[in-house]
């Protein structure tokens, strides 16, 4: 990050795809949602997560509200999306776990979490602004 002084002084809105270290940039944060979609699609697909699938078919039925309606949702249907998006969250911590740490032994750092673990813990913060457990 400081081979690349440029991204130091930006002050706009930096659209991302959930890299932390972009985080410590002082400027405003938007995730890319092309970003998600692929990864949501590749936790389906490929490491068989359900939830993945299931949050696909919300963001899609969000957009096609928001499209109908001439881009923007009422509070309510604001509301009614922000609880699914915490309901396929919550069955998602169930399908896809945090790690076991390893009995007997001391490790340094976080223990390795698949990709679809990654991504939920990045779903979790964008919601809460905090991780999901961990």
């Amino acid at each position: 990050m400081n081979s690349k002084p440029l991204l130091a002084l930006f002050t706009g809105i930096l659209v991302h795809d959930h890299w932390k270290p972009y985080f410590k940039l002082g400027c405003l944060h938007a995730l890319c949602n092309a970003h998600h979609l692929r990864e949501l699609t590749f936790a389906y697909e490929q490491e068989g997560q359900a939830w993945a699938k299931n949050m696909l078919d919300l963001l899609d039925a969000i957009l096609q509200a928001v499209d109908s309606q001439g881009g923007t949702l009422t509070v309510d249907q604001a509301g009614h999306y922000r609880e699914q998006y915490r309901a396929v969250l919550a069955k998602a911590e169930q399908e896809c776990p945090l790690p076991h740490e390893p009995e007997g032994t001391k490790r340094r750092g976080r223990i390795k979490r698949t990709k679809s673990r990654n991504l939920l813990e990045n779903a979790c913060a964008i919601m809460s602004r905090r991780p999901c457990a961990s």
